[in-house]
């Protein structure tokens, strides 16, 4: 660094240029008088006296007299110190801007384009630690890593945590114990995807297939968009892909999309044995919250295709209208998913709470 560096450095520092001026030529005069520093440095001299005393009010320099006035520089380990702290300062504030600028504030915006997966991953676990209902991620290993303390604390509040986890023909695959506790049900998938995870079908974080050209990431607290993001997960994700963990549900299953619901329990709501299920909801002739709590006696739209046989369903299965009749001992009500319109009950969550003989189970908070 030169001299002129150095005085402006310094000058960032908050000394004024003649302050600056004066404190170099004391470093390279080492002592002098007022007189002698204003002679070598660009300090008028009616300034000296009073750009010294600011130089020794501030521990920079040090003033005695001994015949003239004089003047020399302090050990500079306290200065040193002190620009040390404030570079580390500079340095963490151009870091955090960095950070503020690329992190959006997920209480106020819906829809955010990031740049930097980081920032995508972060607002993942967001999510997942507001879940409620259900988590549907499609992860790598490492990503699955990255979120498995999360993942786990939802499942201990009860969420439904399905993941699909990319991998390559030959990888090891994970062991029972890697899901144990982390997850509800997981698939395995040999070929890259994007990274998705939706929060009980109102969230969702979003980055491209790692091999794509385009550098960025979705972060969306949007139902519409996050329903998009849940499609593509179950139709190009999770059902083409073989099972590879199945936890041992301990209490209600939730969901928070009727389909997912009507396709997992489709040999249940066709067989012998009533269903009982909770639905939270809403009714959709007056928009006020509803509770229905009863058996599932009927599925609309639950076609053969997508009632028989083991196999994926296809796409023609799942589309048009999913609906079902829960009959509470009292009335039947028909319910639908997001968006319901001629249903009476749009449904938020399906808790299964029982199953033929089995007593109820107690939702879990």
């Amino acid at each position: 660094m030169d001299t002129e560096e150095l005085l402006e450095t310094l000058q960032a520092a908050d000394l004024s240029y003649y302050q600056a001026n004066a404190y170099v030529t004391l470093l390279e005069l080492g002592t002098a008088s007022a007189t002698e520093v204003a002679q070598a440095s660009d300090v008028p001299d009616a300034r000296i006296y009073d750009v010294l005393r600011d130089l020794d009010d501030f521990g920079y320099v040090e003033l005695y007299e001994q015949e003239t006035f004089q003047a020399r520089a302090t050990d500079p380990e306290t200065i040193v110190s002190g620009l040390t702290d404030r570079a580390s300062a500079f340095e963490s504030a151009a870091e955090e801007i960095e950070e503020r600028y690329e992190r959006p504030t997920l209480d106020t915006q819906t829809v955010s384009i990031v740049k930097r997966f980081d920032t995508v991953l972060e607002a993942a676990r967001t999510f997942v630690r507001d879940a409620e209902t259900q988590v549907h991620a499609t992860l790598t290993r490492d990503q699955f890593e990255a979120l498995r303390g999360d993942l786990a604390d939802a499942r201990d509040r009860g969420v439904t945590v399905n993941v699909t986890i990319l991998g390559r023909d030959g990888d090891e695959p994970l062991a029972d114990a890697d899901y144990e506790g982390a997850v509800s049900a997981a698939h395995r998938l040999s070929r890259p995807a994007p990274f998705v995870l939706t929060s009980d079908l109102r969230r969702t974080a979003f980055a491209p297939n790692p091999a794509a050209v385009e550098d960025y990431g979705l972060i969306l607290r949007n139902r519409s968009f996050t329903y998009v993001f849940f499609w593509h997960f179950l139709l190009f994700t999770w059902l083409p892909s073989p099972v590879a963990y199945e936890a041992d549900m301990a209490g209600p299953k939730r969901y928070a999309d009727i389909r997912q619901f009507l396709l997992e329990n489709r040999a249940l709501i066709r067989g012998d044995e009533p269903l009982r299920v909770e639905i939270e909801g809403r009714e959709t002739d007056g928009d006020r919250s509803v509770t229905v709590s009863g058996e599932v006696v009927d599925a609309e739209h639950l076609s053969d295709a997508a009632v028989d046989g083991d196999q994926a369903p296809s796409v023609m299965a799942l589309t048009g209208t999913a609906s079902m009749v829960v009959d509470d001992g009292e009335e039947r009500w028909t319910v639908g998913g997001w968006g319901a319109t001629y249903e009476e009950v749009e449904a938020d969550r399906i808790r299964v709470t029982g199953v033929g003989a089995e007593l109820d189970a107690e939702p879990a908070e």
